[in-house]
């Protein structure tokens, strides 16, 4: 359980030096068996590997952003938009939650910046209706901590609101995956079955985002500069495993390639934008038609 306190944001996994070693052959070895898992014959045989947990959800209420990092899966910096989720859709998600007796577990609200969006304490009024009646459940904001209107809005959040603060200082952030690396451009993934997933639906959950309802909220974001708006308009049944929506997206994720969390320290750092074929022809599609529209 979180507690109420507003602190810096570290990473769960870290290892002494003296067992990098082991831990990097560990790494190795998963990521030999996640290639061989998620090839089609392997997948039809097994199943898929991963399912959306449906009692955890993540909550991207604004694409806008006032850092833009390098490789953001979100796209905040590669294809900028100050698109926000309507209030009503976070009311709406409320009563379905209540209507439907749907408990989260954990639910972390996200963007681009979320303080950045103009109806933000009223989005936390309506989520608050959900911990009045699951007093356990952890509602969570994710934020990058930076600039002075990022950090006022922090000042003035709830003591029941879990903050977690990054504390970025600038836009290159060295250990982010290489998101825009999709997997259908590499020969690697050339009969992997991408209805699999990654680890993100098991322990992030489901996604709600201006265009609705994903598998993750990154897919969310992948549907955006897409101009798909393919998202699931209704809170999705428990048994609604989203494949469909999967099948599209992850195909075009960085983090499909690992499939799992990777500890920084087991990783290259990223020090530049890097960008496969394909999003570089998607970032230009979503250019042309932002100035075929006038925005």
């Amino acid at each position: 359980m979180f507690s109420n306190k507003k602190e810096p944001f570290k990473y769960s996994q870290d290892y002494p030096k003296k067992w990098l070693h082991i831990a990097k052959f560990w790494f190795n070895l998963k990521a030999l068996w996640r290639w061989v898992r998620v090839q089609r014959p392997i997948s039809k045989l097994m199943g898929y590997q991963y399912r959306v947990a449906n009692d955890l959800i993540e909550i991207d209420i604004t694409y806008q952003c006032n850092l833009k990092c390098n490789n953001c899966n979100r796209s905040s910096a590669q294809a900028p938009d100050n698109r926000h989720l309507k209030l009503s859709d976070i009311s709406q998600f409320v009563e379905d939650s209540l209507n439907q007796k749907r408990y989260w577990r954990k639910i972390r609200i996200l963007g681009g910046e979320p303080t950045l969006h103009p109806q933000l304490h009223e989005i936390l009024d309506e989520l608050y209706k959900l911990k009045q009646v699951h007093s356990d459940i952890s509602i969570q904001l994710v934020t990058n901590g930076y600039g002075r209107r990022v950090n006022k809005v922090i000042g003035e959040l709830p003591d029941w609101l879990y903050v977690e603060n990054s504390s970025k200082i600038d836009s290159v952030q060295p250990e982010f995956g290489p998101f825009n690396l999709a997997p259908v451009d590499s020969w690697y993934h050339k009969f992997s079955d991408f209805s699999n997933g990654c680890d993100i639906a098991k322990t992030c959950g489901i996604g709600l985002t201006p265009q609705g309802y994903f598998p993750c909220a990154v897919a969310g974001g992948i549907d955006r500069v897409l101009n798909k708006n393919s998202g699931r308009q209704s809170l999705p049944d428990s048994d609604d495993e989203m494949r469909d929506l999967m099948k599209i997206a992850c195909g075009l994720c960085g983090r499909f390639r690992d499939g799992h969390y990777v500890p920084p320290k087991l990783r290259a750092k990223i020090l530049e934008q890097r960008t496969s074929d394909s999003w570089i022809k998607i970032y230009q599609e979503w250019d042309s038609n932002k100035d075929r529209n006038g925005h």
